[in-house]
C-alpha cells in the first residue's frame, strides 16, 4: 500500500516535512479530495494537521539570483525577515510569530543549521537558491524528530534538488546595482549507471560593493549531490556536500544618539521619551537621505586610517587609543562553512520502513573587531568599577607580563611605552555530527506508527587570538592567529598567544520520539499523535578565568593562580575549569487533527509543546563555583494551539488559522557593547509571554496566464511580568504588558504574476507594521511598504527552451525605512538601526542546455 501511495502522491507530498522520516510519514496524512497537490505559481498549502506553508523552486526562481532563502519566505504570513543588504550576503534577522531566529530551527535536508552555541541563524550562509527544491515553514512547532535545542518558535526547512534523469547544464550570469556580479553553474550528469545512479555539481561566485559605506562582499559556494535509487518502493540513498565562503565588510548602523547627532534634537528629542510618550523613528525623506548620506564616523565606518604604533620609534610613545577604532578594515565577518549529508530510505518489508539521515558540518568564522593593549602592565591596570574598566583592553591587567615581566614590546619598536591597537576577533570553530534514524510500521492501510532516535553532537571551540594590524589598520589574516599560528600573533612575556577568550564546549542532544498517524471515517479524519523527549547536555571547559557577567570575554593569562589572586581586580575572577556539565530535558507532546468537510475543504487543529534550552555561550558568564547566578536560568517552554481551515484545488489555495502561544520562562539577554566590538552578556528569565494572532493567505489562478496571491497576519505578543533584579527584587524594567520587540502587529502583502509567453511579469508587495525597538516600548521604528518587480523574456520561441533573460527590481519605489533592529531595554540603550536597502536593479541571463 505504501509504495502505491508514493506513486500516487509523488514527490510534491514531501514538501511539508524536513527529515526523511518525517517526509515518509507525511505521505499518509493527505486529506481525501486533494491528492494532486496543486500550487499557485510555486506557492503550496499542504494538507497537514499543523499550519505550514511551502514555496517551491517555481516561486524561488523569480527572486533575485543568489538571494538568501530566508528573504524569499517573506511572502508567508507571520514571517518577517529583514535583510541587511539587497543581495543577502550580509545576513539579516528573522521573526516568526514574534519569535526571533534563535528560537526558530533552521534545517537543510533535515540537518540543523542553527549555531550550536547561541542558536543564531546565519542567513548569508545558505544554499544557492537555484538548488533549493522547496522551502517550508512550520509555525510554532516542530516535527517529532527535529534535531534542535531551540525550536519554541517553529521551524524553517529547505531541501536540495534531486538530480535529473537527463544530462543537462545551467549557467546564470547576473549584474546589478553596486557593481554586483554573480556567476552560477549547475551540471546534471543524468543517469550514468545501469543502477540508475545520477548526480549534479554546482559552483557560484558573487561580489558586490556595500550599498552604503566602504567595503565589498565576496561569496563563493560549491555543491554536489549523488543519488542512488534502490528497488521499486521509493527507496534511495543520497550523499551531498556543501561549502560556502564569505568575506564580508560589515555595515555601520547608527544608534538613536548617532541619529540625533546628525538630525538634531528637533528631530530626535533627548528628553521626554517614555513608554507613555514613546518616540517613533520616522524621519522625512529629506531627513532620511541626510542621515543615509552622512559620512561622519558617528554613522559610518572610516574608509581608512593610519596606525601610529605601526611606525613606532624607539623612545617615543605611540598611542592608538583614538586611532583606527572605527575603521572598515576590522569591521568584517569572514566565514567558511560546509557539510556532508546523507539521506536514505529502506523498505524492510511491506509494512516496515527504515529511514536514516546523517551529516558532518563545520564552521570557521568571526565578527572582526579590535582592541587596544598597553605594553606596560602599569598602564594597563584600571581600578575596578571605573569607566575604563569596562573596555576590552582594561581586562588585560597583568596578562602581557605573564607574571615574569612588567611589560612587553608588542610593536617591536624597542620600547614598552606604547598603546597598541590589535586585531581581536572572536573566532569560532565548530565540528558537528548529526544522525536521525526512524522506523515506520504500517499496522494497516489506515494506521501507522513510527519511532525515531536523534543524536546531535557539536564540538564548539571559541578563541580570541590577538594579532598585529598593518599601518592602515588592516589585519594580516582575517582569522587572526588561529591556533596560535602566524607571524603576527601578539605574544605575552611567556611566549603564549594573547587571547580574549579560550574555551571548548560540547553541545550534545539525545532525543527519542514516537508518533501515531491514523485515518478514520473513510479517510475524512486524519489524526497525528506524537511525543518527543530531548535530553541536552552541555560540557563546558574554560581555559581562562571567568569575568563575572561576561559571556563574550575572559581573563586569559600565563600568570600563576597566586599571581592572579594577588591583584584586587583579577582576584574576583573564577578559576579555569574543565568538564563542567549542564543538563536540560523535557517531554514534549503534540497532537494534530485534519478533517475533510467536503472535497477540497478541510479543517485542522493542533497542539504542540515547545522547548528551548539556555544558550551555551551565556553559560560562560558564571562558573557555578566562585561566580554563581542569583537565579539559575531555566529552559523556555511553550504551549501552542492552532485552529484553522484550508481550501486547496488547482484554482484556489487558501488557508486561515487562529493561534495562541503561552511562552513560559522567556530568556532575555542584557548586552553591553564594549570598545572594539566586544560585549558583556548575561541571561535571565523574565516570566511569561502571551501571544495570539491570525494568519491568512489565498492564491487564485483563474487562467493559466494569471495568478494572484495575498496574505496577512495579526500578532499580539506581550510580556506578562516586569524585569526584576533577582538579588534585590527591585524592578529594573517595567516590561509587564509591553509588546515583544521587533515584532510587527500587522503584516500584509501579495503577488501578481502574468504569463504570456515568451514574456512573464510579476510584482509583489509587503507591508510591515511598526515595531518596538525597546523592551519598555518607549522607541518605535515606523512601518514600511516595499514593492519588488520581476520580468522574464524567454527564448523558447527560437528553440532555446531553458534560456531566458530576467530583470529584478527590489524596493521599486525606493522606500526609506529601517530594517534590522538590535533592540535594547530603553531609549538610552545602544539599540542600532540598519538602513533598508535602496532600489536595486539586477539583470540576469539564464542559459539552459
Amino acid at each position: 500500500m505504501y509504495g502505491a501511495a508514493v506513486a500516487g502522491f509523488g514527490l510534491p507530498t514531501f514538501a511539508a516535512a524536513q527529515s526523511t522520516g518525517s517526509i515518509d510519514a507525511e505521505t499518509d496524512i493527505i486529506v481525501s479530495g486533494t491528492r494532486t497537490k496543486p500550487n499557485i505559481n510555486g506557492i503550496e498549502i499542504p494538507e497537514t494537521p499543523k499550519p505550514k506553508a511551502v514555496l517551491t523552486q517555481e516561486f524561488i526562481a523569480h527572486r533575485v539570483p543568489g538571494q538568501s532563502i530566508l528573504d524569499t519566505i517573506n511572502q508567508i504570513p507571520g514571517v518577517n525577515f529583514t535583510n541587511s543588504d539587497p543581495y543577502g550576503a550580509s545576513g539579516g534577522q528573522l521573526r516568526i510569530r514574534g519569535f526571533d531566529g534563535a528560537r526558530v530551527a533552521l534545517t537543510f535536508d533535515g540537518i540543523p543549521l542553527n549555531d550550536s552555541g547561541n542558536y543564531s541563524i546565519y542567513s548569508n550562509q545558505q544554499l544557492d537558491p537555484e538548488l533549493i527544491e522547496q522551502v517550508n515553514v512550520n509555525f510554532g512547532s516542530t516535527d517529532v524528530d527535529s534535531p534542535t535545542a531551540s525550536a519554541s518558535g517553529g521551524t524553517v526547512n529547505y531541501r536540495s534538488l534531486t538530480p535529473t534523469d537527463k544530462i543537462g547544464a545551467t549557467v546564470v550570469y547576473s549584474h546589478g546595482t553596486y557593481d554586483m556580479n554573480r556567476v552560477f553553474g549547475l551540471f546534471n550528469t543524468g543517469t550514468f549507471t545501469k543502477f540508475g545512479t545520477k548526480a549534479w555539481l554546482s559552483a557560484s561566485s558573487e561580489t558586490y560593493d556595500q550599498y552604503r559605506g566602504y567595503g565589498s562582499l565576496d561569496k563563493k559556494q560549491y555543491n554536489g549531490k549523488i543519488y542512488q535509487p534502490l528497488g521499486n518502493h521509493g527507496d534511495f540513498i543520497s550523499i551531498a556536500a556543501h561549502y560556502n565562503e564569505n568575506r564580508n565588510s560589515s555595515y555601520s548602523n547608527p544608534t538613536l544618539a548617532n541619529i540625533r547627532s546628525v538630525l538634531g534634537t528637533a528631530a530626535v528629542p533627548s528628553t521626554g521619551i517614555t513608554p507613555s510618550t514613546p518616540y517613533t523613528l520616522d524621519p522625512s525623506k529629506a531627513q532620511y537621505d541626510t542621515l543615509f548620506n552622512n559620512t561622519s564616523s558617528s554613522v559610518l565606518y572610516d574608509a581608512s586610517c593610519s596606525l601610529p604604533s605601526a611606525n613606532g620609534a624607539t623612545g617615543t610613545a605611540q598611542d592608538d587609543r583614538s586611532s583606527c577604532s572605527n575603521v572598515a578594515s576590522t569591521a568584517i565577518n569572514p566565514s567558511n562553512t560546509g557539510n556532508v549529508r546523507v539521506n536514505s530510505r529502506f523498505t524492510l518489508s511491506n509494512k516496515l520502513t527504515l529511514t536514516f539521515d546523517g551529516a558532518y558540518s563545520f564552521t570557521r568564522a568571526n565578527g572582526g573587531g579590535s582592541a587596544v593593549l598597553a605594553e606596560s602592565n602599569a598602564a594597563a591596570t584600571n581600578a575596578a568599577g571605573t569607566a575604563a574598566a569596562t573596555s576590552v583592553y582594561s581586562y588585560q591587567f597583568q596578562r602581557l607580563g605573564a607574571g615574569i615581566a612588567n611589560s612587553v614590546d608588542i610593536n617591536g619598536d624597542g620600547d614598552t611605552r606604547d598603546y597598541v591597537r590589535v586585531y581581536a576577533p572572536s573566532n569560532t570553530r565548530t565540528q558537528r555530527f548529526t544522525a536521525i534514524a526512524g522506523l515506520r510500521y504500517e499496522i494497516n492501510p489506515d494506521n501507522a506508527v513510527r519511532l525515531a532516535y536523534t543524536w546531535d553532537r557539536a564540538r564548539h571551540r571559541q578563541t580570541g587570538e590577538m594579532s598585529l594590524l598593518d599601518s592602515t589598520g588592516q589585519p594580516y589574516n582575517v582569522f587572526s592567529a588561529f591556533d596560535g599560528q602566524g607571524d603576527y600573533a601578539v605574544l605575552d612575556a611567556a611566549g603564549n598567544v594573547l587571547n580574549k577568550r579560550n574555551r571548548l564546549s560540547y553541545a550534545i542532544l539525545h532525543q527519542v520520539s514516537g508518533e501515531y498517524r491514523g485515518s478514520y471515517f473513510d479517510e475524512k479524519l486524519k489524526v497525528a499523535l506524537g511525543v518527543r523527549a530531548p535530553f541536552f547536555r552541555r560540557n563546558l571547559t574554560n581555559y581562562c578565568y571567568t569575568i563575572p557577567g561576561s559571556s563574550s570575554d575572559a581573563y586569559c593569562t600565563s600568570q600563576t593562580a597566586a599571581q592572579v589572586a594577588a591583584n584586587a581586580t583579577t582576584a574576583i575572577y573564577g578559576a579555569p575549569y574543565a568538564n563542567r556539565v549542564k543538563t536540560y530535558s523535557a517531554v514534549l507532546p503534540n497532537i494534530g487533527l485534519t478533517y475533510a468537510i467536503v472535497p477540497h475543504l478541510s479543517a485542522f487543529a493542533s497542539y504542540a509543546k515547545g522547548f528551548s534550552a539556555p544558550r551555551t555561550d551565556n553559560l560562560y558568564a558564571f562558573d557555578d563555583v566562585k561566580i554563581k547566578p542569583t537565579s539559575e536560568v531555566k529552559a523556555e517552554k511553550t504551549d501552542t494551539f492552532d485552529l484553522g481551515m484550508r481550501y486547496t484545488s488547482s484554482l484556489i489555495q487558501a488557508q486561515v488559522a487562529g493561534w495562541y502561544t503561552y511562552y513560559d520562562n522567556r530568556i532575555i539577554s542584557t548586552t553591553t557593547t564594549l570598545e572594539g566590538g566586544g560585549t558583556l552578556t548575561t541571561d535571565r528569565n523574565v516570566g511569561a509571554v502571551k501571544s495570539k494572532g491570525v494568519d491568512a493567505s489565498i492564491g487564485i489562478s483563474p487562467t493559466r496566464h494569471l495568478s494572484v496571491y495575498g496574505f496577512g497576519s495579526f500578532i499580539d505578543a506581550r510580556l506578562q511580568n516586569n524585569t526584576v533584579d533577582p538579588s534585590t527584587g527591585v524592578v529594573t524594567a517595567a516590561t509587564a504588558g509591553k509588546f515583544v520587540v521587533e515584532t510587527p502587529k500587522w503584516q500584509y502583502g501579495g503577488r501578481v504574476q502574468a504569463n504570456f509567453e515568451p514574456v512573464s511579469i510579476g510584482a509583489q508587495v509587503k507591508h510591515v507594521g511598526r515595531r518596538y525597538a525597546t523592551d519598555i516600548n518607549d522607541v518605535i521604528a515606523a512601518g514600511y511598504t516595499t514593492v519588488d518587480l520581476d520580468a522574464r523574456f524567454s527564448l523558447a520561441p527560437v528553440g532555446l527552451k531553458e534560456t531566458y533573460f530576467q530583470l529584478n527590481v527590489s524596493n521599486l519605489f525606493n522606500e526609506r525605512y529601517f530594517s534590522n533592529l538590535s533592540t535594547g531595554t530603553n531609549a538610552a540603550s545602544t539599540t542600532r538601526y540598519t538602513f533598508g536597502s535602496p532600489r536595486t536593479v539586477v539583470g540576469s541571463v539564464h542559459f539552459g542546455f
